[in-house]
């Protein structure tokens, strides 16, 4: 009797991950949990309302690389979590979902992404876009700056945001917490003029997942073959992109605006934009004073 108790505790203690392949029997393997968070959530319920969102950051290193040994069958290279957590310089980008827990004292990570800037070779979208015309969508509805404008036309590269890793721990499945840290996300990075779009890998057999990246506006535009080595076998991946339109942006611009307060609002309008005004009038001064000296000199 002890002993089939122990096995059904066992049973119960196993995640289950879509982004483990199915296998002969069409049966995903499960994994036992190694993260702190499991134990300190047991038998407690999740108030959706105390989640709040903000940076991973070096004290969450090790809860987030044991987070993903449940999560996904691929081995991340150590120098993502340093990079991303340790020495962050800008290139990368996270977001957790937090919960404290107040007997403990105790925070804990519920859900978490991780994704970086990228340049990515306009024929990159060439090859993705399957004859979808993702580059003519990027070319005639995207709204660059002047220096960006520039870039592009010489150097032939695009930016964009690669969604290096997105999950949520079993106990808060179907809260939106994934929803929530993946629109955090496109919703900062819209506001750079610059970025094009976002894009991921993600294994062809993980339905759940897909559904959920085409339910927030992605498309799969490209299968990459034998792109994930998991034991001794080749799977293949779906490309998933997301590329930022004129009036998205347009709308994101819009939308920061009618957030600011009053005087924010007065900030920007009597201040910072004559100050920009009087620096290129300063600017356009020098450069026809040094053309004038020229034309003398000569």
């Amino acid at each position: 009797m002890t002993e089939s108790l122990k096995e059904e505790e066992e049973k119960e203690i196993l995640l289950y991950s879509e982004s483990y392949p199915l296998n002969s029997n069409k049966e995903r393997e499960k994994v036992k949990p190694i993260s702190q968070v499991h134990n300190l959530l047991k038998g407690k319920k999740i108030d959706i309302n105390k989640v709040y969102y903000k940076p991973l950051g070096p004290n969450d290193y090790e809860e987030v690389k044991n987070l993903h040994k449940e999560w996904f069958p691929v081995d991340y290279p150590e120098q993502l979590f340093s990079d991303s957590l340790l020495y962050n310089q800008g290139a990368f980008l996270t977001q957790g979902a937090f919960y404290f827990l107040e007997e403990e004292k105790k925070e804990v990570i519920l859900g978490l992404i991780i994704s970086r800037w990228e340049y990515v070779n306009k024929y990159f979208f060439d090859m993705v876009g399957n004859n979808n015309n993702i580059l003519n969508e990027i070319d005639n509805e995207i709204s660059y700056e002047d220096e960006a404008i520039l870039f592009l036309s010489k150097q032939k590269y695009y930016s964009c945001i690669y969604i290096a890793s997105l999950g949520v721990i079993d106990e808060c499945r179907n809260m939106k917490i994934g929803t929530n840290l993946l629109k955090d996300l496109m919703n900062y990075v819209i506001y750079f003029p610059f970025c094009t779009g976002i894009y991921l890998n993600v294994i062809t057999d993980n339905f759940s997942g897909k559904k959920f990246y085409e339910k927030n506006g992605l498309k799969c535009c490209y299968t990459f073959k034998n792109f994930y080595t998991i034991g001794d076998k080749k799977y293949d991946s779906d490309v998933y992109v997301k590329i930022f339109k004129k009036n998205e942006k347009d709308k994101a611009k819009n939308y920061q605006y009618s957030m600011m307060t009053w005087k924010q609002k007065c900030y920007k309008l009597f201040i910072l934009k004559p100050y920009y005004f009087l620096v290129y009038l300063f600017l356009l001064f020098c450069l026809c004073k040094c053309f004038r000296r020229k034309i003398n000199i000569d």
